[in-house]
């Protein structure tokens, strides 16, 4: 582990001359391709990634790498397109994913909550049924379930977002070359309401179906393929480098997306898309560690990308985020702001997500063996510093509470020190979260008003990250395109004109239909109706404990 010291000498100094990697070609070799068109396309999307997400994964990455994203890297090199993307949906400034990949799925804006459907009904014809129609394979990777709204984007017409048993069927009757990633549930027949084997059917179909790491990495490439490796999203992946389990059974995004690659290689036209999708339901949680885990993971897949591109130079890889979500910042903290970055140090001793800190508190620390420690102190005022005031006396009793009987705010401090690293947390802190698990007291701002958002409340005075909330925001997104057909991709754009880009670049002259824009929207859905967000709080994984 990199030391404090090192950390905070290497991440203010060496932002000014981080590289892209090896496997990027020249300038002047991409900008002669840039006019072309591709045969292949990759479509990579950090899902809700704000930019201070952005901007604090590159700080943790010098951390964990020395160095940091390849994808701010890449944006040095002056060959490569850069554009801002407006992201709203049909309804709102502030998109959901589903109507934001539904702009580059059908190059029109929908409802909030919708796939590549108008409000009167009207399906479009998606990107992948139209690529399918000119012979390019299709591929679609993400960490979320393999039905969520961002692959599904790509791909599926309906009404609702959530409703993943039709959008698997979709994916079959529409033959989708190869699926990687969660959402076990929506093919077993004893979890869908219809009863129908899904899996069994994709294999009837020649589709070759695999549920843990080591069927992927035996996939026969001849075969279509179905990966689906947990009964809901994957691990978040601080929860899967923290545990020989999940590492066991569960593959990360970077080596779905290296195989997926070995898969497409194959054939000579094909269009994938690759989502980060976790980033997001971090940010939903206030999670910055996993968030920053989440990027670095992602930033892996973006390599492997390049360094296919590398040895396919007809590749055009397209790197973009589909929204904003809860605005994450490196606050000024300290005088003169001097421990910021001492503080968002940090953030390299988590070893768990939110959702599992928080049960590991509701189970009192059942699972982790935490004895008192009478040397640690604790700080009762509002400063980051330590004082000699230790009140943190473990109590015995390991079972499960209620919210009336979570632990004591000594025991809730000793959990939350076990599973972070920080080596002092606020009793006084402590005992408000409490209250907040209990609903005894609650936020000023209603958005925050939930247990995650208040652990990240809790957390940013020792780590420095702030929220604006635990929700979307109507942030312009960056894309960076390198490759055959990227110099249709600079400038600002509208998200709708990703997918006319797409077309030209795949030579397929189509137009869907579009209704005019909802300027206020006083009988939609709440974003809990359109997007289930509380679960991105729970453990739902079949591998973490």
């Amino acid at each position: 582990m990199i030391s404090r010291r090192d950390f905070l000498s290497r991440s203010g100094m060496l932002a000014a001359v981080a590289s892209v990697p090896q496997t990027v070609r020249s300038a002047e070799e991409v900008q002669k391709l840039s006019n072309h068109k591709p045969k292949n396309i990759i479509h990579l999307v950090a899902d809700g990634m704000s930019m201070g997400t952005l901007t604090c994964a590159d700080h943790f990455s010098y951390k964990l790498r020395g160095r940091g994203l390849t994808w701010l890297a890449l944006m040095g090199n002056p060959a490569v397109n850069f554009a801002w993307v407006n992201m709203r949906s049909l309804n709102s400034l502030v998109t959901d994913s589903s109507a934001a990949a539904s702009s580059w799925g059908s190059g029109t804006r929908v409802l909030n909550g919708a796939l590549n459907q108008l409000p009167d009904g009207r399906s479009l014809k998606t990107l992948y049924e139209l690529f399918a129609q000119v012979g390019w394979k299709r591929g679609l990777v993400t960490t979320t379930e393999i039905t969520h709204a961002t692959p599904a984007g790509f791909s599926a017409n309906v009404d609702d977002r959530d409703t993943g048993t039709m959008i698997a069927l979709q994916y079959l009757e529409r033959e989708i070359d190869l699926l990687l990633g969660g959402g076990q549930k929506f093919f077993d027949p004893t979890q869908r309401k219809d009863k129908r084997n899904l899996k069994k059917d994709f294999a009837n179909a020649g589709y070759e179906v695999m549920e843990n790491l080591d069927g992927l990495k035996s996939a026969p490439v001849e075969k279509k393929w179905l990966g689906i490796f947990d009964k809901s999203h994957l691990p978040f992946m601080i929860d899967h480098i923290n545990s020989e389990k999940i590492k066991a059974k569960v593959p990360t995004l970077s080596y779905m997306t290296e195989r997926a690659l070995e898969w497409m290689s194959r054939y000579p036209n094909f269009i994938l898309q690759v989502e980060g999708g976790r980033v997001d339901q971090a940010c939903h949680n206030c999670d910055a560690p996993a968030a920053f885990y989440e990027m670095i993971e992602f930033d892996k897949s973006i390599e492997l990308c390049l360094d296919f591109q590398s040895k396919n130079p007809e590749t055009l890889i397209i790197i973009t985020a589909d929204h904003g979500n809860g605005n994450p910042g490196l606050n000024g903290m300290g005088k003169t702001y001097g421990q910021s970055s001492w503080l968002f140090s940090n953030v390299g001793g988590f070893k768990a997500s939110f959702p599992e800190i928080i049960k590991a508190i509701k189970n009192n620390g059942k699972s982790l063996n935490i004895t008192q420690d009478n040397d640690k102190t604790e700080k009762e005022d509002d400063g980051p510093s330590v004082d000699n005031n230790n009140d943190s006396k473990t109590t015995k009793k390991e079972t499960k509470q209620t919210p009336d009987q979570l632990p004591e705010p000594t025991r809730i401090v000793e959990i939350i020190r076990e599973l972070t690293g920080l080596p002092y947390v606020s009793s006084r802190r402590s005992e408000v979260l409490r209250s907040q698990f209990q609903k005894k007291t609650f936020p000023l701002y209603e958005v925050m008003n939930n247990e995650t958002a208040a652990l990240g409340q809790l957390l940013a005075n020792y780590i420095g990250i702030g929220w604006a909330g635990g929700v979307h925001t109507a942030d312009y997104v960056p894309l960076t395109a390198v490759g055959p057909g990227s110099n249709k991709f600079h400038g600002f754009l509208q998200n709708t004109e990703i997918f006319y880009n797409y077309l030209n670049l795949g030579g397929i002259d189509y137009k869907n239909p579009s209704m005019d824009l909802i300027a206020y929207d006083s009988k939609g859905p709440e974003a809990t109706d359109v997007e289930n967000i509380p679960e991105y709080a729970l453990i739902n994984s079949n591998y973490v404990a």
